[in-house]
C-alpha cells in the first residue's frame, strides 16, 4: 500500500480505510501533514459569521478524523482479542492433550519406576528383618533365641532377586547370625550352670540325709551297747576289772575310729562346701553376665527403635516437604508426572542455583 500513497489522496485513503493510520507509520505521518496543512492554510476571520462556521468545521473534520479513526482502532483491538481469546484456548487444549500423551508415553518407564521402588523397600525391609533379629526382634517384639534362629536359617532367604543388597544382606545376616548365636551359648551355659549348682545342693542334702541316718543308727546302736555293758556288768561283777579294762579299751577304740570317721566327715563336708561356694561363685559371675547381656540387648532394642522413630519422622518430614513442592509446581501448571520429577531433579542436584531445605 505505501507504493502507491504518492499517486492516491490521502484523504481517500483514510476515509476508505481509518485503520490504516494505526499499523501504517507513513500514512498517519501524510495524514497528519495533510490536516496540519489545512489547519495552516485557513485563514480565520473572526468578523463574519461564515469564518466562524468555517473555523468550526474545520475543527469538527479533524475531531470527526479522530472519532472513525478512534473507533477503527476498537474493532482492531476487539478482533485481535478474539483472535488472543481463540488462540488461549487452543494452547490449554494442546497443553492438555500433549500432557496426556507424554504421560502415555513415560508410562512404561513410571511403571517401571513403580517397580523398582516396590523392589528397594522390599530389599530394605529383608535387611531391616536381619536386623531386627540380630536385636533380638520379629515384627518388632522381643523372641526367644530357638525362634530366632529359625527366623534367620529358615525363613529369611538370601538370592540374587536382592540384587544390588545381596552382598550387604549376606553381611548383615552373618552379623547377625553369629550375634544370636553367641547370645544363645551364652544363655545355655549359664542354664548349665544353673542345673549344676541345683545338683550340687541336691547331692549335698542327700550326704546330708544320709549322714543323719548313719548318726541316729551309731546313736541307738551305743544306747543298746550300753545297756548290754550294763547288764553284763551286773551279771558278773567279779570279772568287773578284766571286763572294765576290756570294755575301755574298746570303747576308746570305737571313739576313736568315731573321731576319726568324724574327722574324715568333716574334711568332706569341708571340700563340698567349697566346691559349692565355688559353684554358687561361678553362677553368680554367669548370671550377673547375663543380666548385662540382657540389658545390652534391651538397650539396643530401644536405640534401634528410637533411631527407626527419627528415620520414619525425617521420612514423613521429607515427604510432606516434597508434597508441598510438587503441589505448588502443580499449580503452575506442571503435570503430575513432571512436578515430581522436578522434585526428584532438585534433590539430587541436578538443577543449578535450586536446592530444598528440609
Amino acid at each position: 500500500m505505501n507504493v502507491h500513497v504518492e499517486a492516491q489522496d490521502i484523504a481517500t485513503i483514510v476515509e476508505t480505510d481509518p485503520a490504516s493510520v494505526l499499523v501504517d507509520e507513513d500514512i498517519y505521518s501524510r495524514f497528519l501533514d495533510h490536516l496540519k496543512a489545512k489547519v495552516e492554510a485557513f485563514e480565520p476571520d473572526l468578523s463574519t459569521a461564515t469564518s466562524r462556521k468555517e473555523i468550526a468545521s474545520l475543527a469538527y473534520g479533524v475531531t470527526r478524523a479522530k472519532t472513525t479513526i478512534d473507533a477503527a482502532g476498537k474493532k482492531l483491538n476487539e478482533e485481535a482479542r478474539a483472535k488472543i481469546n481463540a488462540v488461549d484456548a487452543k494452547r490449554r487444549a494442546v497443553r492438555e492433550d500433549l500432557d496426556a500423551l507424554a504421560e502415555r508415553a513415560r508410562q512404561p518407564l513410571t511403571n517401571w519406576e513403580k517397580q523398582e521402588d516396590a523392589r528397594i523397600d522390599y530389599c530394605k525391609s529383608i535387611l531391616q528383618a536381619i536386623e531386627d533379629c540380630g536385636n533380638g526382634l520379629i515384627g518388632g517384639e522381643p523372641q526367644p533365641f530357638p525362634v530366632l534362629l529359625h527366623e534367620l536359617e529358615e525363613k529369611i532367604v538370601i538370592n540374587k532377586e536382592l540384587g544390588e543388597f545381596e552382598e550387604q544382606a549376606r553381611v548383615a545376616h552373618k552379623l547377625a547370625l553369629d550375634k544370636v548365636k553367641a547370645a544363645y551359648a551364652a544363655h545355655q551355659r549359664a542354664e548349665a550352670d544353673r542345673i549344676e549348682l541345683e545338683k550340687l545342693r541336691a547331692e549335698k542334702a542327700e550326704r546330708d540325709r544320709i549322714e543323719a541316718e548313719r548318726a541316729e543308727k551309731e546313736r541307738l546302736a551305743a544306747e543298746a551297747a550300753e545297756r548290754e555293758r550294763a547288764e553284763a556288768e551286773r551279771k558278773a561283777k567279779e570279772e568287773a576289772e578284766y571286763k572294765a579294762n576290756v570294755a575301755r579299751a574298746a570303747e576308746e577304740a570305737r571313739l576313736a575310729e568315731i573321731a576319726k570317721a568324724k574327722a574324715e566327715q568333716d574334711r568332706i563336708e569341708r571340700e563340698a562346701a567349697a566346691k559349692v561356694a565355688a559353684a554358687e561363685a561361678e553362677a553368680k559371675a554367669a548370671r550377673e553376665k547375663a543380666e548385662r547381656d540382657e540389658r545390652e540387648r534391651q538397650e539396643a532394642i530401644e536405640r534401634t527403635k528410637r533411631e527407626e522413630e527419627a528415620r520414619a519422622a525425617d521420612r514423613e518430614h521429607r515427604s510432606a516437604v516434597m508434597g508441598e513442592v510438587k503441589a505448588a509446581l502443580m499449580a503452575q501448571g506442571a503435570g503430575e508426572a513432571t512436578a515430581k520429577k522436578i522434585v526428584l531433579a532438585i534433590i539430587a542436584g541436578e538443577i543449578p542455583h535450586c536446592r530444598l531445605e528440609f
